[in-house]
């Protein structure tokens, strides 16, 4: 499985590259802050979403401390979808920068 630490996926947002992330987290999770520009898709609906998902582009997957969002990344891979782990999820990220959602 491909994993990227959250350092190098801020490095990749500031220099502006093409970046896809999804957040797979669950709603009450999301209210306290979201990547910007990241889509949500909850992990147990990432099934039922996979039109959302292009063959030809790179997702970057993540949930709370990156155990959920590496369980999505081998069920994206499965399905032919390039997909890779942020490792420590948002705990790594941290709260700098961060949309917080339904305020």
């Amino acid at each position: 499985m491909k994993s990227i630490t959250a350092d190098e996926l801020k490095d990749k947002i500031i220099n502006n590259a093409p970046v896809n992330i999804v957040d797979v987290r669950e709603d009450e999770e999301v209210q306290m802050g979201m990547i910007p520009d990241a889509k949500h898709i909850k992990m147990g609906e990432i099934p039922d979403n996979l039109n959302e998902f292009n063959e030809k582009d790179t997702y970057y997957i993540v949930c709370a401390g990156g155990v959920r969002s590496a369980k999505v990344v081998d069920y994206l891979n499965d399905k032919g979808i390039d997909a890779v782990n942020v490792e420590g999820g948002m705990k790594a990220y941290g709260d700098e920068g961060l949309e917080v959602k339904g305020v």
